[in-house]
């Protein structure tokens, strides 16, 4: 009985290196499994943040030209205002200035508070009463005697 148990003792040894073999074997192929994994991996990522950076430079040219772009525009548009409001400032100006020449003798600043409440003709004159001339800042009784005497004609 004893050789029999011997036997099974090789038997079992033999079986064991064997496993440990196959294991070896197997953890081999895992490795190189993995590895190539790894670089097919590795290969895709760096297609794939070629093709990013790629889009990344196409974007960043489309904004800087549409900025380009936007600052051309931006700029017309602050010349056109800026001629507009010069064109618009000269013709309020004549305008004034037109107005202040019929009405030699009477304070420039009493007749800027007249063209600001949008008195800015004779006519204009016709639908204030002397009252309500009076409530407007700086015109007081010698203002609307100074009118007067230029011929304008007031509500009653």
């Amino acid at each position: 009985m004893a050789k029999k148990t011997v036997n099974r003792k090789k038997q079992l040894r033999k079986q064991l290196a064997d496993l440990r073999r196959a294991s070896k074997d197997l953890a081999d192929v895992a490795v190189q499994k993995v590895q190539e994994t790894t670089e097919q991996v590795a290969e895709a990522a760096g297609h794939v943040v070629e093709s990013v950076t790629e889009r990344v430079h196409e974007t960043v040219e489309n904004l800087t030209h549409k900025t380009e772009e936007t600052k051309t525009k931006a700029k017309k548009t602050a010349e056109k205002a800026e001629k507009s409001s010069k064109q618009a400032a000269e013709k309020a100006s004549k305008t004034f200035e037109d107005f202040a020449e019929k009405f030699e003798g009477v304070a420039s600043a009493r007749l800027e508070t007249f063209y600001e409440e949008g008195i800015k003709s004779v006519k204009d004159f016709a639908n204030w009463t002397e009252k309500e001339l009076l409530e407007l800042k700086g015109i007081g009784p010698a203002t609307i005697k100074q009118l007067k005497e230029l011929g304008v004609k007031l509500k009653k």
